[in-house]
């Protein structure tokens, strides 16, 4: 698809970055194993529907709690995760399903202008060893300042990145610029459409793309793309703790890792 640049913006208006880099300013940033946790979800009747796990009642009641407005506020609904029948066909659709989504983020890294071939698909799919981790808040606060300063384009979504989005063609609006700092230096790609926004890194020989599914303070969560694309996705849920009641922010988001290096 082909990309429109506007190499003359010198500003852009805030972007739904800066203003979750704003929120998060207001809670504790730092890394809680605690609060976060591992979550995934299907659609039941028309429904999204979240597998919790058994023990989140006891060890997270927290996240829990944010689980149960989510839902309540979205129709969604929670499930205890004690799935014994049928187990395999779901698992097998959310993998194509995040298949997909990974071909879809390949090419439209393609489609900013990154060299080299498509990126696969990372196997295993984990971070390597010695490739860099920026925890996601510290990435949000790192593109949140780099914005600001970044080329802007706008793509219109492949093929495999409408399907996933339930065949959404909205235009996509992209950032992508190389950031220094005394510790880091790598490359940050930001992406956002009304049912698709996601952050990326450069990470050694892969390049780490977080595509947020869903978040928002405890009294008004959001879900920020629609239910067909986060009913078959696997992802993270990360809480982080607000002073002020009932501000508590909750995170739902989806990690690929990419090999751009990967011979072909």
């Amino acid at each position: 698809m082909a990309a429109v640049a506007n190499p003359e913006i010198e500003t852009i208006e805030k972007s739904w970055v800066q203003t979750l880099d704003g929120i998060l300013n207001l809670t504790d940033r730092r890394s809680s194993t605690r609060l976060r946790t591992n979550l995934s979800s299907t659609i039941q009747h028309g429904k999204v529907a979240f597998f919790l796990p058994t023990e989140m009642a006891s060890l997270q009641p927290e996240n829990l709690r944010y689980m149960h407005r989510l839902a309540n506020t979205h129709n969604c609904k929670l499930i205890e995760d004690r799935r014994t029948v049928d187990v395999q066909p779901i698992i097998e659709q959310r993998d194509n399903e995040f298949s997909t989504m990974a071909m879809g983020i390949s090419l439209l890294l393609n489609q900013t202008g990154m060299p080299g071939s498509t990126p696969d698909l990372s196997v295993p799919h984990r971070l390597n060893p010695d490739s860099l981790h920026i925890e996601v808040a510290d990435l949000i606060a790192m593109a949140a300042f780099a914005m600001p300063k970044s080329k802007q384009i706008v793509l219109l979504p492949n093929q495999f990145l409408a399907e996933v989005l339930d065949n959404d063609t909205s235009p996509i609006s992209g950032y992508a610029c190389k950031l220094v700092t005394a510790d880091i230096t790598t490359k940050i790609a930001c992406f956002d459409s009304d049912n698709f926004r996601a952050i990326g890194y450069h990470a050694g020989n892969q390049f780490v793309m977080h595509v947020f599914l869903a978040g928002g303070p405890m009294h008004s969560p959001e879900l920020w793309t629609n239910p067909h694309t986060i009913g078959h996705d696997n992802f993270r849920f990360q809480l982080f703790k607000s002073t002020h009641p009932g501000h508590d922010f909750g995170l739902m988001y989806s990690t690929l890792y990419l090999d751009i290096n990967a011979p072909k």
